[in-house]
């Protein structure tokens, strides 16, 4: 499993990715975990670590995977 923080983030305060699935926490509410199915983690890993290279915003970058389904919410 993979952690990320993200301190400049508006959006986003963590990324947790595993093997198919990946955990975003919002900064709007730091207590919940929001579970996405993902089919290809080491692709989004990449995408993320890209994201924070380039100083891009993680939360577009999160918001356009889930609109594209590359993530895909689980309901409980």
């Amino acid at each position: 499993m993979k952690n990320y923080e993200f301190k400049e983030s508006s959006a986003i305060y963590s990324i947790k990715i595993n093997e198919s699935r990946v955990i975003v926490v919002y900064n709007s509410n730091i207590d919940k975990e929001y579970e996405f199915d993902c089919q290809n983690s080491d692709k989004f890993d990449e995408k993320v670590s890209k994201t924070l290279e380039n100083k891009e915003s993680i939360g577009k970058l999160v918001h356009s995977c889930i609109k594209q389904q590359e993530l895909v919410a689980v309901t409980k």
